[in-house]
C-alpha cells in the first residue's frame, strides 16, 4: 500500500489496533459449551422450534426476555443457562465498521473498505457486488470471532448481523446520504440489495448455517434527514400506493424474496401518518406479501420517536407496544423496550405473546447462525484473522474503485494524458485522502489515521512519472479566495494540461446533513471559472475531476469550457489510484455509468425535498423515469477510451400476460471496436407504460443491465431474459397489471441505443396485488 497522510479518524481507543486475546473468548463463551450442553435447547436432534420452545420455557420472562430485544440495553447474556451476550447490529455499508486487530506476533489486520455504494452503483457490476458481500461476510465472522469492537462505540462488539445495505432510493439530489445508496433506479437498488444479502448470508463452505444476517435499511420511504423544516425524526412521508409500488417497495421486495435477506430496519419517519416501526400496513407488506421470515430492528431508538417526535401515541409504553405488536419490530436499537415494554404489557397495550413472537424472530436467527450447535465441525467457527483485509479482498476493492470511474466528457481525446510530462493539479481536492473515503467506515489503518493509503496528489505523481505542480486554490466549503492567485500562477505555457479537482465532502453532505443547493459549494464555482479562463489564455486543456457523493451541477459554462470531465464520487481507500490510473490511461476497467441524473442547479427550486412524489403534475418529475427537463448528464451515461458496437436480435417468442414466465431472451452481441481494453454496460429498458393515472408520463423503465469487460477486438453475447413482468403497469391502487399490445424495448449503453417492438399477447391480468391494511388509528 502507498501511504501519505493527513487527518485522523478520531478513534483514540483504536490508535494502535485492538489486541486480540490469547484465548478466543468468543469460542470459550459460546452457547451449549461443556457444562451447559445438557439443556434440551442444545439437543441438535430436535427441531429449531422445539429447541426455541425449551429455551423460552427456561427464561424468566419478567427479567431476561426483554434485554434480548434491546440492542442498546445492558448485556443480554444469561449466565445460568450458558448463553453469552449477543450484540445486535454492525454497520457494513461498504465494509465492516470495526476496529483493526493486532496479534501477538506484531501483525495488524484492518477491515477491507470498498468504494461507497454510489460508486458501486456506477459500476453496474453485479459480480463485484456479490464479491463485496462475500468479503464483508467473511470479515464480519473473523472479526466477531476475534472479539473486534465497533469503531463508533468501543463498548460494542462487531456483530454477525450487518445493519446494511442501505437500499433507499436516491430520490432527491439534496439528500445527504446519497453516497450510501447505489442509484436513483429501483431495479439497480433491488439487484444491489439482493446480491449483497445472498453473498453476505451464505457461505460456500457451510450449507447448514447462515454466515451472517443482512439487515436491509431503512424501511421505508426514507430519504430526508433535515429539510423543509422537518427532520427524519418527525417527517411524515406522504406517498401514494402507485409510488410505493413503483419506487419504494421493489428493493426490499427483491432483496427479501430473491436475496433471502433475514433482517430489516424500520426507519425514523412516518409513512402516510403512521410511524414505520409501528405500521401494520408495512408489516403486512413485508411479512405477508414479501414473505419475510426474519427479524426487524428499529433504527437507533426510532421506537422512542413514535411518541416523542411523531406524537402518534402519548407514552413510551404505548409506543413500545405499537412497535412490537402492530409493526412486529422485534429489536429496539435503544432503551425504550428495556425501560418500558413490560410496563406496556402490564397496562394491556400488548401481550406477552407479542413479546414472545419477537423473541422467537430474533433468537431463531441465532440458531440459524449455528451459535447453539457444536462449533467443532462448523467451518464458520474456524475463519482465521488473516482473512481480514487480505490481499485478494484489497485487490477487489481497488478494481471496484477503477470500475466506478465515469468519463463524462473527453473532447479531442484529451484523455488519457501522456506520462513523463508536466501537469498542474489544482483545486480543493488536489491532495484528497480522507475526503475520498466517504462515510460509515471501519478503522482503515493501524495508527487510526489514513496514512496506509495514498492521497490523490501522490498517486498522480507516481502514475504520471513526470513533473507535477500543485495548489489548492480554495477550500471545499469556505468563501476565502486568498489561495486563487497561487493556484492560477501554476497555469502557464509550460504545463501540458490542468487537472481541476473540485466537489463536496462530509462537511457538505452526509447523514443528517442534507443540502439546500446542488451546485459547487463555497467559492469553487468562481475558482473554476478563473481556472478555465487562465487555461484558455495559454491554450491549455482543463480536465475537471469531480469528487462527491450526491450530484453536483457544474453549470453549462464549466461543462462547455472544460476539455474533459471525470466523475469519481467517493472512491474510498483505493480512489486515488483509480483516479490517477484513469487520467493516464492505465485503468483497464474504465466504463462506469451515471447511477443518477444530474439536473441543472435550479432543479431544487422547482420541487420541495419533502415532496415524495415522483411523477406529480406541476413538478419537474424525479429520476430518468419521469423527468423530461434539461439535464447536465443523463442516468446511464458514460464514455470510454475505446469504442463499442452492439446489435440486439429480436426474441423468437414474445411474452404473454397469461404466463409471466413466458418469452424468449434478448440476445445482444457487443464488440470492442477500439484499440484498448475497456468496459461497457448494456441496459434493457421498456419504453412507455404508466405509473398511476394523472401523473407525468413514464418515459422508460430499466429492467436489467450487464457489465462487460472486453479486450480490443473482443466480442461477447449478453442474454437478457424477457417476460411479461417487464411490461407491467402500476395502477392507482398499487396493483401491477399486464395489458397486451405492442411495446418497445430499448437496448442502450448510455451513448447509443437500439429499439425493438414486442407484441405482448394474452389478456389483461393482475400480476401483483398491493397490500391493503388500514393504519391503526390513534386512540
Amino acid at each position: 500500500m502507498h501511504g501519505r497522510i493527513a487527518g485522523a479518524l478520531g478513534l483514540a481507543a483504536f490508535a494502535l489496533g485492538q489486541t486480540v486475546p490469547a484465548t478466543n473468548l468468543t469460542y470459550e463463551s459460546r452457547a451449549c459449551r461443556p457444562g451447559f450442553d445438557h439443556f434440551q435447547f442444545c439437543n441438535t436432534s430436535l427441531s429449531k422450534e422445539q429447541r426455541l420452545d425449551n429455551l423460552l420455557s427456561l427464561i424468566d420472562q419478567e427479567t431476561e426476555i426483554v434485554p434480548l430485544l434491546s440492542a442498546r440495553s445492558p448485556p443480554n447474556n444469561i449466565t445460568r443457562l450458558g448463553i453469552p451476550n449477543y450484540s445486535w447490529g454492525t454497520n457494513c455499508i461498504h465494509g465492516v465498521k470495526g476496529s483493526c486487530l493486532s496479534t501477538a506476533d506484531g501483525k495488524t489486520y484492518c477491515p477491507t473498505s470498498f468504494p461507497n455504494p454510489v460508486n458501486l452503483g456506477a459500476s453496474f457490476n453485479k459480480s463485484m457486488w456479490t464479491k463485496m458481500g462475500r468479503v464483508i461476510g467473511v470479515e464480519t465472522r473473523a472479526m466477531w470471532l476475534a472479539g473486534a469492537k465497533e469503531t463508533n462505540d468501543p463498548h460494542d462488539f462487531v456483530a454477525l448481523d450487518c445493519w446494511s445495505p442501505n437500499i433507499n432510493i436516491n430520490r432527491d439530489p439534496r439528500w445527504g446520504r446519497n453516497q450510501e445508496v447505489p442509484s436513483e433506479d429501483p431495479t439497480v437498488t433491488a439487484m444491489f440489495g439482493r446480491l449483497y444479502a445472498h453473498a453476505h448470508q451464505n457461505s460456500p463452505d457451510e450449507k447448514r448455517f447462515l454466515n451472517g444476517v443482512t439487515t436491509l435499511k431503512h424501511w421505508d420511504a426514507y430519504s430526508l434527514d433535515d429539510s423543509d423544516g422537518a427532520t427524519r425524526y418527525n417527517f411524515n412521508a406522504i406517498v401514494d400506493n402507485a409510488t410505493l409500488a413503483d419506487t419504494f417497495f421493489p428493493a426490499f421486495k427483491d432483496s427479501v424474496a430473491n436475496g433471502g435477506a433475514l433482517g430489516v430496519m424500520c426507519s425514523y419517519n412516518s409513512v402516510n401518518g403512521v410511524p414505520t416501526c409501528g405500521s401494520a400496513f408495512l408489516k403486512n407488506a413485508l411479512r405477508d406479501v414479501f414473505n419475510f421470515t426474519g427479524y426487524m430492528t428499529s433504527d437507533s431508538d426510532s421506537v422512542k420517536n413514535i411518541y416523542q417526535d411523531h406524537k402518534y401515541v402519548a407514552t413510551a409504553e404505548e409506543a413500545s407496544c405499537l412497535a412490537i405488536k402492530d409493526g412486529q419490530c422485534d429489536v429496539d436499537s435503544g432503551n425504550t423496550y428495556a425501560d418500558h415494554l413490560l410496563k406496556g404489557v402490564q397496562a394491556g397495550n400488548c401481550s406477552m405473546d407479542d413479546v414472545r413472537l419477537a423473541w422467537k424472530h430474533t433468537m431463531g436467527l441465532l440458531f440459524d447462525l449455528g451459535l447453539f450447535d457444536p462449533a467443532e465441525d462448523q467451518p464458520l467457527w474456524k475463519i482465521p484473522i488473516q482473512e481480514i483485509g487480505k490481499k485478494e479482498s484489497q485487490q477487489a476493492s481497488s478494481q471496484a474503485s477503477q470500475e466506478s470511474m465515469v468519463l463524462l466528457k473527453n473532447n479531442d481525446k484529451t484523455l488519457p494524458f501522456q506520462t513523463g510530462k508536466k501537469y498542474a493539479v489544482v483545486g480543493p481536492h488536489y491532495q484528497a485522502q480522507q475526503d475520498l473515503v466517504g462515510d460509515d467506515i471501519g478503522q482503515l489503518c493501524p495508527d487510526g489515521k489514513y496514512d496506509c493509503y495514498e492521497d490523490l496528489l501522490s498517486a498522480i505523481k507516481r502514475v504520471s512519472k513526470g513533473t507535477i505542480v500543485s495548489a489548492a486554490g480554495c477550500a471545499v466549503k469556505d468563501n476565502s479566495t486568498s489561495g486563487f492567485a497561487e493556484a492560477l500562477a501554476l497555469i502557464d505555457s509550460s504545463v501540458e494540461a490542468v487537472m481541476l479537482t473540485i466537489g463536496t465532502d462530509q462537511l457538505v453532505e452526509k447523514e443528517m446533513r442534507d443540502r439546500t443547493a446542488v451546485n459547487l459549494p463555497g467559492v469553487q464555482a468562481e475558482f473554476t471559472k478563473q481556472v478555465l479562463a487562465k487555461a484558455a489564455s495559454v491554450s491549455k486543456p482543463v480536465v475537471i475531476v469531480l469528487i462527491n457523493g450526491g450530484m453536483v451541477s457544474l453549470g453549462n459554462e464549466a461543462i462547455s469550457s472544460s476539455s474533459a470531465i471525470l466523475e469519481t464520487f467517493f472512491a474510498d481507500v483505493w480512489g486515488a489510484n483509480a483516479i490517477a490510473t484513469t487520467l493516464f490511461g492505465e485503468n483497464p476497467y474504465l466504463g462506469g455509468k451515471m447511477p443518477y441524473t444530474v439536473y441543472p442547479a435550479d432543479y431544487v427550486n422547482e420541487i420541495k425535498m419533502s415532496d415524495m412524489s415522483m411523477n406529480k403534475k406541476g413538478t419537474p418529475g424525479r429520476s430518468y423515469k419521469y423527468y423530461t427537463g434539461p439535464t447536465e448528464f443523463d442516468f446511464g451515461f458514460g464514455l470510454a477510451y475505446t469504442t463499442f458496437e452492439f446489435q440486439a436480435a429480436k426474441p423468437a417468442a414474445a411474452p404473454t400476460c397469461d404466463d409471466h414466465r413466458s418469452g424468449d431472451s434478448v440476445s445482444v452481441l457487443v464488440k470492442n471496436t477500439g484499440l484498448v481494453t475497456g468496459d461497457n454496460v448494456l441496459f434493457l429498458y421498456v419504453l412507455g407504460g404508466y405509473t398511476g393515472s394523472g401523473g407525468l408520463p413514464l418515459q422508460k423503465k430499466l429492467h436489467n443491465f450487464e457489465r462487460v469487460h472486453l479486450a480490443a477486438g473482443e466480442q461477447r453475447t449478453v442474454q437478457f431474459e424477457l417476460s411479461s413482468d417487464h411490461f407491467l403497469n402500476i395502477e392507482d391502487n398499487g396493483d401491477h397489471t399486464c395489458t397486451p399490445g405492442t411495446r418497445t424495448i430499448r437496448i442502450s449503453d448510455g451513448v447509443n441505443h437500439q429499439d425493438i417492438d414486442i407484441v405482448v399477447g394474452g389478456s389483461k391480468t393482475t400480476a401483483f396485488t398491493f397490500p391493503d391494511v388500514p393504519p391503526r388509528k390513534r386512540e
